[in-house]
């Protein structure tokens, strides 16, 4: 019997939208926000994920993002993701440093990738177990100057606080795959709740065009990643940057849908300052 197959690669580009989750509401630095997601394919839920930041005063950074199969498809395949990176905010610019991802599937050993970045130069890959790097390493010219997929969407979320427009263009590498990523304004929306999208209320809408560049699968499997994702990022607390609420994308599996459900705030003063436009499931 062919064990099915996890829906987490199918979702790998969505991660990246968690960046943002952890936007401070506050300027005392340290943690400032833990955001629950769940994500939805096909209008099935098949994940849920998670995302927290700490950030500095000189300017450094820590974000992580979690994610584990969840719903119906939960019963029958346990996988799981995490990632963490770490780096300094220039500008608008979060610079990534260090970034290290894992991933289980089912009864499989973890494994892991660490990628050491550098300003100019190529980056420096580790994976755990060795045997899990690729056959060939991608050129150092093509993953030279690049970022990881969570301090990509910082960049986008520092360049929206500052310029009131979700305007950027984002060179990443993961460690395994290369892409660039090209944000653009979409414009101002107003989004109605429902059941399982707990926000209502106005919100920025970020188109964001993925441009596939080396390290993917061939053929129709290349199709599990999509080709353009929508995110939706509110206002949800004073004195923050907008967080993403929703986002929208479409791969070779269906309709991927992912709702902010559950936010939760560092401390109970800052919990005061929710204006009440989510609530939970």
């Amino acid at each position: 019997m062919t064990r099915p197959r996890s829906p987490i690669p199918a979702a790998a580009l969505v991660l990246w939208a968690l960046a943002a989750a952890g936007a401070r509401a506050g300027e005392d630095g340290g943690a400032a926000l833990t955001l629950d997601y769940r994500v939805y394919l096909g209008g099935l839920h098949v994940l849920s994920l998670s995302s927290a930041l700490d950030q500095e005063r000189e300017g450094g950074y820590r974000m992580t993002v979690a994610a584990h199969t969840d719903g119906l498809i939960g019963k029958f395949v346990d996988a799981s993701y995490e990632a963490e990176s770490d780096g300094r905010a220039e500008g608008a610019v979060a610079r990534s440093e260090r970034y290290r991802g894992r991933s289980r599937d089912g009864d499989d050993a973890a494994r892991s990738v660490a990628v050491t970045y550098r300003r100019d130069a190529a980056p420096e890959v580790v994976f755990e177990p060795a045997d899990a790097a690729p056959d060939e390493p991608l050129p150092a010219d093509t993953i030279a100057a690049t970022t990881d997929p969570v301090s990509a969407m910082l960049t986008l979320m520092r360049t929206l606080a500052e310029t009131g427009r979700c305007e950027a263009t984002m060179r990443v590498f993961d460690g395994r795959r290369r892409y660039d990523l090209f944000a653009s304004d979409a414009g101002a929306r107003t989004l109605t709740a429902s059941r399982l999208a707990p926000y209502g209320g106005p919100a920025r809408e970020c188109s964001v065009r993925i441009d596939r560049i080396a390290g993917f699968r061939d053929g129709k499997l290349a199709k599990r990643y999509p080709d353009e994702i929508a995110i939706y990022l509110a206002p949800v607390f004073p004195g923050a940057p907008p967080v993403p609420v929703r986002l929208h994308a479409n791969n070779l599996f269906g309709a991927l849908r992912m709702h902010l459900v559950n936010p939760q705030p560092a401390a109970a003063d800052e919990r005061a300052g929710l204006d009440g436009a989510l609530s939970r499931e």
